[in-house]
């Protein structure tokens, strides 16, 4: 999806681009342009820098907000688009490696 099209889904009125929902969104979409850009630029330090920080910003600040003020809508971001990780919310991993 476009992100003109992400943001009006969530937005809460006609002018909204600032709500917890619609941030959330975006930094999402910005993740997920800059992973696909550092595997394919595996020195670029910068780059790692600002998906660490923007993955930070999206999990403690918004998803907290999210959860705690708005529940309905962190369930419903959290199933359309696969957003886990944060805050309690963990996904069962199964160990590939053993140690040798």
């Amino acid at each position: 999806m476009k992100i003109a099209e992400l943001i009006k889904k969530y937005q809460l009125h006609e002018k909204d681009t600032g709500s917890t929902a619609v941030q959330i969104i975006l930094l999402s979409k910005e993740i997920e342009n800059l992973s696909s850009h550092f595997a394919k630029n595996k020195k670029d330090k910068g780059a790692i820098r600002a998906l660490i920080k923007k993955n930070q910003k999206r999990g403690y600040s918004f998803y907290k907000y999210l959860k705690k003020n708005s529940p309905e809508t962190f369930q419903k971001l959290q199933g359309e688009h696969n957003l886990a990780g944060f805050l309690g919310i963990k996904e069962k991993k199964a160990r590939t490696s053993a140690r040798k």
